[in-house]
């Protein structure tokens, strides 16, 4: 018996890694392959970390699949416009929004405009990268609705498990 207590930890660590292992595939399976109706986070523009100003919600950006409408938030003002996508080839037209006075319109000022000169993008799992000329310009992490304002409701939240491999 004393025998079986010793290597039970060692019968046991297979299935352990065998469920890690498990879960890393289902992730994989949700990756993104198109940027159409997705909400994509802000995380950084023209390689800056992009800091939220107190008191705001994040930046994203949502591509409609219906009448190549394109829609998002600046952090503080609303946008709209249109897009032409094509292959890698993207480009945001007729770019307009609402013109609230915001805490950081320099932030906001300089995502408009780089927003105006993307001329293509790629998607890696769930990063979308915006590029300018070659040049990564911003880069987006896909989301939902839910996780744009990082309000994720606890039901969908993982549990930790009370199982730790040192």
């Amino acid at each position: 018996m004393k025998r079986l207590i010793r290597i039970l930890p060692a019968l046991l660590l297979p299935i352990l890694v065998g469920a890690g292992c498990t879960a890393q595939k289902a992730q994989l399976a949700s990756e993104v392959y198109t940027i159409k109706d997705a909400y994509w986070s802000l995380v950084s523009l023209e390689g800056q970390d992009v800091q939220r100003p107190q008191d705001t919600k994040t930046a994203f950006i949502r591509f409609q699949e219906n009448e190549n409408d394109v829609h998002g938030f600046t952090g503080c003002n609303k946008f709209f416009g249109k897009y032409e996508e094509g292959g890698e080839r993207l480009q945001l037209v007729n770019l307009s929004t609402t013109r609230m006075a915001c805490p950081d319109m320099e932030q906001e000022n300089k995502l408009m405009n780089v927003l105006r000169s993307v001329d293509s993008y790629r998607i890696t799992d769930n990063i979308l990268i915006l590029y300018n000329k070659g040049t990564a310009v911003a880069t987006f992490m896909t989301g939902t609705e839910q996780s744009i304002d990082n309000e994720v409701p606890e039901d969908i939240v993982p549990e930790l498990d009370s199982v730790s491999i040192y």
